[in-house]
């Protein structure tokens, strides 16, 4: 049991928020909607709306090129990441040309999630 095993037990939780009500509540984006088509075993499930709204969304509607060379973006990130660890970081470049830190997180359903840092 780890240190922060020990500290705290997901049994004492108070209240938990899932991935699927920060969908519902449109928070996070479900990538499946894209990756079922474009990518195979994905470690990602989700990405937050926040990063969506800097260039991967036009017009309403999920631009899905530019929503694929983030997913790869955070896949080179990904590969890179020691086998076990839960979160890394890095730099990707936005559709507009502007460059950024991202995060991917590991979250409750064992894949990961795609964000800006203020998203975490």
């Amino acid at each position: 049991m780890t240190k922060r095993e020990e500290f705290f037990k997901p049994e004492d939780a108070i209240y938990t928020y899932t991935s699927e009500e920060a969908v519902e509540d449109g928070i996070l984006f479900d990538l499946d909607q894209v990756q079922k088509r474009y990518f195979r075993n994905s470690p990602f499930s989700y990405t937050t709306v926040a990063l969506l709204a800097k260039g991967y969304i036009t017009e309403g509607k999920i631009n899905v090129p530019n929503l694929v060379d983030l997913i790869m973006a955070a896949y080179k990130m990904f590969i890179k990441m020691p086998r076990g660890d839960r979160f890394a970081s890095g730099n990707i470049e936005f559709p507009d040309g502007s460059k950024q830190e991202i995060f991917i997180a590991q979250n409750e359903t064992g894949k990961f999630t795609i964000m800006l840092p203020e998203d975490y």
